[in-house]
């Protein structure tokens, strides 16, 4: 049989269509065979659609080709300002509903008196926008985001500060205090390799041979720090596996094995391996955490499962931690096969016994909790809004709903930018548990009222948000706990990108030299300091780092650095 390579008209038919269509093969001269295969195949045709739109939603590319590109999504009419006319989350008010939700919680810290719930008159008011104060720019980038740019200093020489005016009006010049700033970036390879030629003199008599010496000023290693930090950011970070990077440095001239450069990175985690377990004390002793993981693949644990297949743990995760603490955001990560609620387990050992329970984002997932720690749970909202998203086409009119509410606890959380923890949970209670309360009673109505068929699509999104609405809703009952779990999300791009381009780790050693330079990149990244000269530091002081690692720390490395060339210069 021959199949094409388009796809096949779609012909849209009622099921009574249908039936009679049916009817009518059943009274044709086809022998019962050719009946039974037409048949057959109208009602698979007629069947299949639905069980996808109905149990097998997150199948988008199969029903984008059942269905086309737009399917049933709506055609979206664009106001003359740009904005959609039609866009399904705008900002929603409703009013407060006197249900349960005012119970106490099973923390000390969690109990909802009531106590702030609006006047009726406040809730029907929106949440006041955000003034924001934007210059109107050209939007190309500024010369201050050049940081590592090197400074030429370029003087007038036709003139100088307290001449007189060239253009003799009898004025003086002085100098002001903005100089002209003008960017010129030159291209270089990917690195600089000098040859040294050593001059060779060989005694006529005794045979003896000399050698010149290298300069003072060469490096003595063969691959300098530098160097190796690029490498380890290249494929870290920006996901470019050894083979890949091999190929483009024999581009440029300079052929370097992969097997090499994987030492040459091994050699930079080893450097700052004992600022790991410093973040990690610290992490633990914060008062924010957040976790999540996604799959890998170690060929060494495949290897493993293969010669044991009735191992009680055969899955691999990459988990990522990351923590609010002491002022700064630490990540985290760990590759093997333990889940990211026993990493997080782990780390919360290093917890001060005296300490409050810690606050932990997660999604709803019990892989995600630890089991030895009590933590104070929150549970994501934008995992229950995806939920009510990917239904859209197939339920309008409920999801719309849930996702206008949620939506609105979205637009108000952005305006809680700046404030303090407390002043945030205020503005939540004043404008976020009206619409979280009245989301509880309706949910609760639809189901109660039958209206949702309760192990359909729609009824387990619904059941979803309900069973979790305690965690769901912890922002509104403690103060600092946050509304989504999108900054462990961002996080995990990173090594998901490096599974999308290496697509698994050799072994457990590799995964784990993987785990603490992505780990130290990104901290250093999201402390607002360079991770490439964060890890050139590290080798360069390798030694000091292991002697007292504290000093180390992304966040502080420079001012141990300022703190050694002033004990220097004394």
């Amino acid at each position: 049989m021959n199949i094409t390579h388009h796809l096949p008209k779609i012909i849209n038919k009622s099921r009574e269509e249908m039936d009679d269509l049916l009817r009518k093969i059943q009274k044709t001269s086809l022998n019962p065979e050719d009946q039974e295969l037409v048949m057959g195949c109208i009602e698979f045709a007629t069947w299949l659609p639905e069980a996808i739109r109905e149990k097998n939603i997150s199948i988008r590319n199969l029903q984008r080709m059942l269905f086309g590109e737009g399917g049933n999504h709506r055609k979206k009419k664009k106001k003359k300002n740009g904005a959609d006319s039609s866009a399904p989350l705008e900002k929603s008010t409703a009013s407060s509903d006197p249900s349960n939700e005012a119970t106490a919680h099973d923390h000390p810290q969690e109990t909802d008196t009531g106590s702030d719930n609006p006047p009726s008159d406040l809730v029907a008011q929106p949440a006041p926008k955000a003034t924001r104060n934007i210059r109107k720019g050209h939007g190309r980038i500024g010369q201050a985001a050049y940081t590592t740019a090197i400074n030429i200093p370029v003087a007038l020489g036709t003139s100088q500060a307290g001449d007189e005016c060239p253009s003799h009006c009898g004025g003086r010049l002085y100098p002001l205090k903005n100089p002209g700033v003008v960017i010129r970036v030159t291209g270089n390879a990917l690195a600089t390799v000098q040859r040294y030629i050593l001059e060779r003199l060989r005694c006529n008599l005794c045979g003896d041979v000399l050698t010149a010496p290298l300069p003072p000023e060469a490096p003595k290693e063969k691959y300098d720090a530098a160097f190796k930090a690029q490498l380890s950011i290249q494929k870290y970070y920006v996901a470019v596996p050894f083979y890949r990077q091999e190929q483009t440095q024999r581009l440029f001239g300079f052929p370097l094995p992969d097997a090499t450069q994987f030492e040459l990175v091994e050699q930079v985690a080893d450097a700052g391996y004992p600022v790991i377990k410093v973040l990690e004390k610290i992490a633990a002793n914060g008062e924010l955490i957040h976790n999540d993981d996604t799959s890998v693949k170690i060929l060494q644990v495949i290897e493993e499962n293969k010669t044991n297949p009735d191992k009680d743990r055969t899955g691999m995760q990459t988990s990522c931690v990351m923590a609010k603490a002491e002022g700064h955001t630490i990540a985290l990560y760990y590759t093997g096969t333990h889940h990211a609620g026993e990493n997080l387990e782990a780390i919360l050992r290093y917890r001060d016994p005296a300490r409050p329970s810690i606050i932990q984002m997660c999604d709803a997932s019990s892989m995600n909790i630890p089991q030895s720690f009590k933590t104070i749970l929150c549970n994501c909202l934008g995992h229950g809004f995806r939920k009510f998203r990917d239904l859209l086409d197939f339920f309008p009119e409920p999801c719309l709903k849930v996702m206008r509410s949620l939506a609105a606890v979205f637009e108000v959380e952005e305006k809680t930018s700046g404030m303090s923890a407390l002043e945030r949970w205020r503005y939540h209670r004043r404008y976020s548990k009206p619409v979280m309360l009245e989301l509880n009673r309706w949910l609760k109505a639809r189901l109660a009222e039958k209206q949702v068929e309760p192990n359909s699509s729609l009824g387990k999104a619904m059941r979803y948000l309900l069973k979790h609405w305690k965690a769901l809703r912890r922002f509104l009952i403690v103060p600092g706990a946050p509304i989504d779990n999108n900054i462990v999300e961002r996080a995990l791009k990173i090594p998901i990108r490096v599974r999308k381009t290496a697509m698994f780790y050799k072994t457990r050693h590799g995964a784990a030299i993987s785990n603490i330079l992505i780990s130290l990149i990104q901290t250093a990244a999201l402390s607002g300091e360079n991770p490439f000269d964060y890890l050139v530091a590290l080798q360069e002081y390798k030694s000091l780092v292991f002697k007292d690692p504290q000093e180390w720390l992304p966040w502080r490395y420079r001012k141990t650095l300022e703190k050694m060339c002033f004990q220097l210069a004394a």
